[in-house]
C-alpha cells in the first residue's frame, strides 16, 4: 500500500540518518538535532512546536470525515551515547561514521527519528487516507529518561488528548528488515538505588578499633543474592545488579563510608517491582543495624513502568504489517529486560513498542545496542517506514478502542509515582512556561 512511496523516499531517510551519525549529540545537548528536525517539518510543511528542553511535537490532522476521530502520538528519540565510534563494525568498515570524538549513535536513535521524518512526510501528503490526528514526538535525553517529562507536561497542561501511542526501536537480534511484535510485557520497569553506608573509620593496622562499612555491603549484597531466591517467583522475571561501589582511596585507612548503586528490572511492576522495593529496603535498614552502622538513601526510586503492549493494538499490527510487508517480515518478539523512557507514554495511553531487526552478517550489523561496534542495515528502514504508516492509517480508521491508562490526564499524579518532589514537578511546569 505504502513501499511504493517508502522507496522513493529511501534516499530521504539514509541522509537524515547520516546527517544526524555524523553529527551525534549527548543528552540533553541536542541543539544541532532539533534544529534539523524543525528544518525538515517546516519544507514538508508541517506544523510544530519546540518544548524547552523537551524536544520537538508535531501535528498532521487527517481529512477524512468521522463522528469519533482518533489521535496517535508516534515517538523517536533525537540522543547518541559517550562512546568513540571505531571505523570498522563487526565486519566491514563503516558506511558512515561519527564526526565527534567520544560521541556515537549506539542505540539506533538516528534511525528512528529518519524513520519518522519520512513517516510524518508519507502521512502529510496522504490525509485524504485516515481520519483523527497524528503526534509525532522528537524527545530528547531518552538515554537517561530525564527529559520526557517536559513533553508530558506540555501535553498535559495543553489539554491535548491522545488516545495510543507508537514506537520502533531497533534491535539486532531480529534479521534485517523483520518487525518482532508481541503482546504484553516487552520492556522491563526499572528500579534505581543509590545508597551510602557510615560506619567508623580507622587505621588499617587496627581494624578492631573501627567498623568497616565494607562489612555492613557485603552482608547487604548476600542477602541481596538470597533475596531473589526466597521471596520471588521463578516465574516472574527479574533481574538486577550493582553497577557502582565507592569506598576509600588510601591502601591503609578504613573509611567512615561506602557507597553503591544499582537497579533492578521486572515486568510486574505490583507484584513484583514494589515488593521488590519494600523487601530490599527493609534488608538494608536490618543489616545497617545489625553492623551499628548507619544509612543514607541518596536515591531509592519507586518503581517504573514497564512497557505493556496493548493486546487489540498487537492484533491489528500483526494483520496489517503482515500485510504490507509480508509475512516472512514479521514474527513474535521476545520480550527484553531493557527499559524505556516510552514506558511514560504507555502508562497515560496503551499502546504498541516494536522491533525493527538490523541484523546483517554480510554488512557487518547486529552487534548489541549501547556498544561500539553496533551498526544498523539501513535497508532495514524502509520496513519500519512502510509499518509505521500503514498501522497509523489502519488503526486510526478502525473502530478499535482502548482503555486509558492509569495515568491519562493526570500528569502530576505520574509524576508523583515517578518519585519526584513538589519543587521538581514546579520546576518542570516552569521549564515549559
Amino acid at each position: 500500500m505504502y513501499r511504493e512511496k517508502v522507496k522513493e523516499l529511501f534516499d530521504y531517510t539514509v541522509d537524515i540518518r547520516r546527517r544526524m551519525h555524523t553529527n551525534p549529540e549527548l543528552s540533553g545537548l541536542e541543539e544541532e538535532t532539533v534544529k534539523l528536525v524543525k528544518e525538515e517539518l517546516e519544507k514538508i510543511g508541517i506544523e510544530y512546536v519546540e518544548v524547552n528542553n523537551g524536544g520537538v511535537l508535531a501535528f498532521i490532522k487527517g481529512n477524512k470525515k468521522t463522528d469519533e476521530a482518533k489521535t496517535i502520538i508516534i515517538r523517536a528519540d533525537l540522543d547518541a551515547l559517550p562512546f568513540n565510534e571505531p571505523e570498522k563494525n563487526l565486519k566491514n568498515k563503516r558506511l558512515v561514521r561519527s564526526n565527534k570524538k567520544g560521541v556515537m549513535h549506539a542505540c539506533g536513535h538516528d534511525g528512528h527519528t529518519a524513520m519518522a521524518l519520512t513517516s510524518a512526510k508519507i502521512l502529510y501528503e496522504n490525509r485524504d487516507d485516515f481520519s483523527g490526528k497524528v503526534i509525532f514526538c522528537f524527545e530528547r535525553s531518552e538515554e537517561t529518561g530525564e527529559n520526557c517529562k517536559y513533553i508530558m507536561a506540555y501535553l498535559g497542561k495543553n489539554k491535548i488528548n491522545i488516545d495510543t501511542s507508537f514506537a520502533i526501536h531497533v534491535a539486532s537480534e531480529y534479521e534485517s528488515g523483520v518487525m518482532a511484535i508481541k503482546s504484553g510485557g516487552i520492556n522491563a520497569g526499572p528500579m534505581m538505588f543509590d545508597i551510602t553506608i557510615k560506619g567508623e573509620s580507622g587505621h588499617g593496622s587496627r581494624p578492631y578499633l573501627a567498623n568497616n562499612p565494607l562489612d555492613c555491603f557485603v552482608d547487604i549484597y548476600e542477602g541481596l543474592k538470597s533475596l531473589r531466591m526466597d521471596k520471588f517467583s521463578p516465574f516472574e522475571p527479574m533481574t538486577y545488579s550493582i553497577g557502582v561501589v565507592e569506598m576509600g582511596n588510601q591502601f591503609n585507612q578504613i573509611p567512615d563510608k561506602l557507597r553503591f548503586k544499582g537497579s533492578v528490572r521486572f515486568f510486574d511492576r505490583k507484584e513484583v517491582g514494589y515488593k521488590f522495593y519494600r523487601e530490599f529496603q527493609s534488608l538494608i535498614i536490618n543489616k545497617v543495624k545489625a553492623h551499628n552502622c548507619r544509612v543514607v538513601f541518596n536515591t531509592y526510586s519507586r518503581p517504573h513502568f514497564p512497557i505493556i503492549n496493548d493486546e487489540d493494538l498487537t492484533g491489528l499490527a500483526n494483520e496489517v504489517i503482515k500485510d504490507e510487508l509480508g509475512e516472512g517480515f514479521v514474527t513474535r518478539a521476545n520480550p527484553s529486560m531493557g527499559s524505556d523512557s516510552f514506558a511514560v507514554y504507555t502508562a497515560q495511553w496503551p499502546g504498541l513498542y516494536l522491533m525493527l531487526g538490523i541484523r546483517n552478517e554480510e554488512l557487518g550489523s547486529g552487534a548489541a545496542l549501547h556498544s561500539t561496534m553496533f551498526d544498523l542495515d539501513e535497508e532495514a528502514l524502509k520496513n519500519g517506514v512502510a509499518a509505521t504508516v500503514r498501522y497509523v492509517v489502519e488503526y486510526l480508521n478502525s473502530g478499535i478502542k482502548v482503555e486509558d491508562g492509569p495515568y491519562k490526564n493526570n500528569i502530576k499524579g505520574l509524576f508523583i509515582e515517578e518519585s519526584r518532589s513538589q519543587e521538581e514537578i514546579e520546576e518542570i511546569y516552569d521549564t515549559i512556561a
